[in-house]
């Protein structure tokens, strides 16, 4: 299978048309028919409905305790739902959480801390940056909404601040499986379709 893939020289919101352009040459194949976008006010999730009016876009957003404790944006909701976008904000996310993980090498199961688990999403932002970290972020949320199910495949969408610059395909899986016992309900991604080449860092330390 051949396919074209961005990679761009620098993260950010300039890259969104771009990532749309490659999302709307994957969903040519007519296989994934949900499309995930991690979107604050809700504005992504209208311009990717409007690239994207056949398939079923889901915003994946704050939920209303972070966006309050964060001074987040007001969400655009009703223009959301007027478009008949599916919105997903009662989920937490899954920041700071107990994670299960799978030790292969010496065949042992360990319950990690959720201090110790969000060595994971640094380790996420370190292969494709923020955007690429959040996408698998909002596949774990949806799925915890019943909005995806389990194995669905899906495309999500996100980016570092405002606007997209990462898109992948991936399977619906749960946080707490991502790395566990279990291969079957593992977190897996199988196909990165845009990211940046560099990484943006405020936050992290």
């Amino acid at each position: 299978m051949e396919r074209r893939v961005f990679f761009f020289d620098d993260f950010g919101p300039k890259n969104t048309k771009h990532v749309l352009q490659a999302v709307r040459d994957r969903l040519k194949q007519s296989d994934i028919d949900k499309v995930l976008v991690a979107s604050e006010s809700g504005r992504l999730a209208l311009k990717v409905k409007d690239a994207f009016p056949n398939k079923t876009v889901v915003c994946v957003t704050y939920d209303k305790y972070t966006r309050r404790k964060y001074n987040k944006p007001q969400l655009m909701k009703k223009e959301l739902q007027e478009k008949g976008v599916i919105v997903v904000n009662t989920i937490r996310e899954p920041i700071s959480h107990e994670l299960t993980f799978r030790n292969w090498w010496v065949k042992k199961t360990m319950k990690m801390s959720g201090e110790e688990a969000d060595l994971f999403w640094m380790t996420l932002i370190c292969v494709g940056g923020h955007g690429f970290r959040t996408a698998i972020e909002s596949v774990f949320m949806a799925v915890e909404a019943g909005t995806v199910k389990l194995r669905e495949r899906v495309v999500s969408i996100a980016g570092t601040g405002w606007g997209a610059d990462s898109a992948i395909v991936v399977k619906g899986s749960r946080f707490k499986d991502a790395v566990g016992e279990r291969p079957e309900k593992r977190l897996k991604v199988e196909e990165i379709l845009a990211m940046p080449k560099q990484t943006e860092w405020a936050g992290y330390g």
